[in-house]
């Protein structure tokens, strides 16, 4: 991984093998838009997550969760209605995933999120790539179409489109 931002590698120079995700040093948030004008901002814990990186510094593959109970915006009745059956359902899918294979960073980086049971293609564009020593950072940005995802609740007061930051921390396994 460069330390470089606006290099956008092909490739990752940090070791091949495992990387474990770190929840408490990671954050998913978000920007939508209520009734198209008013922004929402807001969160999702991360749960889990790894990578694998090969021998050539591409990235092999990519599996993280983030959970859909703990979406939080701020606004108590909002977060509880999003937590519930017209939206995320965490009740029935505890887990948002975003998953890929054969991923090669570079100012994209595409895969699956599932949401509710429906996989959808999402591509992030990786804004920074740090590796320090066996700990890597991550930062990516992706535009998330909530109706394609299967959340399409309140279409008339609530934008489709939500703009999604990721930080993740990953640690080297021994």
């Amino acid at each position: 991984m460069s330390t470089n931002p606006t290099a956008r590698p092909r490739t990752v120079d940090a070791p091949a093998g495992h990387w474990d995700l770190e929840p408490a040093h990671s954050t998913v948030e978000f920007t939508g838009r209520h009734f198209f004008l008013l922004p929402v901002r807001g969160s999702l814990p991360v749960r889990a997550g790894r990578a694998e990186l090969a021998a050539d510094g591409t990235l092999a593959g990519l599996d993280a969760a983030v959970g859909a109970a703990g979406f939080e915006s701020g606004n108590p009745q909002r977060d509880t209605a999003v937590r519930g059956p017209r939206f995320l359902d965490a009740g029935r899918f505890p887990e948002l995933r975003f998953t890929g294979e054969r991923l090669v960073p570079g100012p994209d980086v595409t895969g699956l999120l599932e949401v509710k049971g429906r996989k959808t293609p999402v591509t992030f564009t990786v804004d920074e790539l740090t590796v320090d020593g066996e700990r890597a950072t991550v930062r990516a940005t992706a535009r998330v179409d909530r109706h394609a995802c299967g959340v399409g609740a309140l279409r008339g007061l609530v934008g489709a489109e939500l703009l999604v930051r990721v930080r993740a921390v990953f640690v080297r396994r021994s």
